[in-house]
């Protein structure tokens, strides 16, 4: 049986160009594919076309640091000059109830009439001094300082003192807590009040309260005076109950 010989049909040129579009085509996906991938994997790739921001670097924990208190040196002998309270201007409300009437004293001793202390905390009698150790200011501040001490004579940390009133008709309002002036000792605290000596007459007075501003001491009405030699009041207070 005679086989009648067919030639095969050449392939057109425009199949050829189908064909290699196809795998030009087919090659991009996989690329454009692999890059998504690395992009996804590390988003900070140079040639990322949109990086998200650079995140700051983070703060480690701080490291704890001791610092020990400063206590006064023993030889440490500060000039003093007690004033006694106006005796022409009648005292103030210190008396918050007519059960109990605690009096300023000796430091470190309380004198009762009738029943107990109607606070957990009495004031010792303020003593006027010379700014020659709070700080390097001298004569250029003003202010009110000192410590709080428990039934046992030991330092109480932390305990919320507050002032108030005027000062050169100047409101004043501030709470600091003791053991922030280690200058002081350690249940020291300190408020800075102005940068030179002002005289004031019972228009500032300063109170122990407790973590709800209670009070946890009368308040005491204090006198400043325009003196270099007695721009620093120190108060001390002492646990009674």
């Amino acid at each position: 049986m005679d086989e009648t010989y067919e030639p095969r049909p050449r392939r057109s040129l425009g199949g050829l160009l189908l064909n290699l579009l196809t795998f030009f085509a087919l090659l991009a996906t996989l690329a454009a594919g692999l890059v998504l991938v690395v992009v996804f994997i590390n988003p900070y790739v140079p040639f990322n076309p949109f990086p998200p921001p650079t995140l700051p670097a983070r703060l480690g924990y701080p490291t704890p640091t001791n610092t020990p208190a400063n206590y006064l040196p023993a030889t440490w002998t500060p000039t003093v000059s007690v004033t006694p309270r106006p005796t022409e201007t009648a005292t103030p409300t210190l008396v918050p109830t007519e059960t109990a009437t605690p009096t300023l004293g000796t430091p470190g001793t309380q004198e009762l009439t009738g029943t107990l202390p109607a606070y957990d905390f009495q004031v010792d009698e303020p003593i006027y001094m010379q700014n020659s150790f709070i700080n390097t200011l001298g004569c250029n501040w003003m202010g009110v300082g000192g410590q709080v001490f428990d039934m046992n004579g030991g330092p109480v940390r932390l305990q919320s003192v507050h002032m108030e009133g005027q000062l050169d008709s100047t409101p004043i309002a501030l709470t600091t807590l003791t053991g922030t002036a280690g200058v002081l000792g350690e249940s020291g605290y300190v408020f800075d009040l102005a940068t030179h000596p002002i005289a004031s007459n019972l228009t500032l007075w300063i109170q122990l309260v407790d973590e709800a501003g209670l009070p946890l001491s009368e308040k005491v009405y204090l006198v400043t005076y325009d003196s270099c030699e007695q721009n620093f009041v120190l108060v001390n207070w002492r646990q009674v109950r």
